[in-house]
């Protein structure tokens, strides 16, 4: 019993081998279909490719604020963060020296116009001469313009906050021997608003314009818009690239003096240009790529030689035009060969 059912199984395989090896090699059930792909169609854009750049924020006025003259620190009324008001005191010298030049200057001042006014009433008796009078004359206007010089000095012996704005930096303490230009504080106006400092490649800078659009990213915060305001004449003699400064048209919460924030720059449009996606591509090299593409009304994949411009994100710009009839293999590329019958999946 056993060895009928063994003999009935091998029978029944067999059989089933010789139909399926009929089958295989019977030219009627050869398959008709090519490769199976996905297609879709070819895209093309003006749409600009966005520069990307990394930059330093800054507000539009800032300041290193000293005194004229050189002394002895009296007082410096603010630190680091802290928000002033214009007119407000920030810092003062010792002023004992600088007050006695100033009452110095003006008592030679009184002297020389004492003098002055005596010779004049010689003159008028003859006992005096004009070259006599023209002398004190001239004392008299040098001693009045050391008095100005002065009361200039003993002006800006104290420094004063020039409008509404922040501390940036606290450079100097009291009791310290300050030199005249050396900074003593940091100050930012709030007024003008803030940028972002950045360094642009030629072939970046070839694509822009002022006022042109950006999107500025300060740490994790939101985009905040901008524009393109200014572009250095000169390239920096380090990098290489070109200074620009984009204006905010906004204040980001998180913006700082000195931060490094992230700006995309979107150029003008420009000439319509073939965008496909980047599976699309095989074989790259450099700028230099091939795909496929399976013409209007035909079976047959068909390779051709494309010269990448740029790409951004999953997107890839293309300077080659491609057939806008034909439909661009995204899927199953990597298994045709030229001229190969393919079929596209619905």
């Amino acid at each position: 019993m056993k060895l009928k059912l063994f003999l009935s199984l091998l029978f029944a395989s067999l059989c089933a081998a010789v139909a399926l090896f009929a089958r295989k090699d019977s030219p009627q059930s050869s398959p008709a279909r090519g490769a199976l792909v996905r297609a879709i169609p070819v895209a093309y854009s003006d749409a600009s490719i966005p520069i990307r750049a990394v930059g330093v924020l800054a507000r539009k006025v800032e300041a290193d604020l000293s005194f004229k003259v050189g002394g002895i620190v009296e007082v410096v009324a603010v630190r680091a963060g802290d928000r002033v008001v214009r007119g407000q005191v920030l810092a003062r010298l010792r002023t004992e020296e600088i007050d006695a030049q100033v009452e110095q200057a003006r008592s030679a001042l009184a002297k020389a116009e004492r003098d002055r006014a005596r010779l004049e009433t010689l003159l008028a008796n003859r006992v005096a001469t004009l070259e006599n009078l023209q002398d004190a004359r001239t004392a008299a206007e040098v001693a009045g313009a050391a008095l100005r010089i002065a009361e200039f000095n003993r002006q800006y012996a104290v420094i004063i906050a020039p409008d509404h704005g922040q501390i940036l930096r606290r450079r100097g303490e009291p009791g310290e021997l300050i030199a005249p230009g050396q900074a003593v504080v940091g100050f930012s106006s709030e007024a003008e608003g803030w940028l972002l400092r950045a360094g642009l490649a030629d072939r970046e800078l070839a694509q822009l314009k002022l006022g042109d659009r950006v999107e500025v990213v300060v740490g994790d915060g939101p985009p905040v818009a901008g524009r393109l305001a200014h572009i250095a004449e000169a390239a920096d003699a380090t990098t290489r690239t070109t200074p620009v400064e984009i204006v905010l048209e906004a204040v980001s919460e998180q913006a700082r003096s000195g931060r490094i924030a992230v700006a995309t720059l979107w150029p003008a449009r420009v000439s319509s240009r073939p965008v496909v996606p980047a599976s699309a591509l095989i074989e790259g090299a450099g700028l230099a790529g091939s795909l496929y593409v399976v013409d209007d009304g035909a079976a047959v994949a068909r390779r051709i030689a494309v010269e990448i411009e740029a790409m951004h994100g999953e997107q890839v710009f293309l300077r080659s035009a491609l057939p806008r009839a034909a439909r661009l293999v995204v899927s199953g590329a990597e298994y045709l060969r030229d001229g190969m019958a393919v079929e596209v999946a619905q």
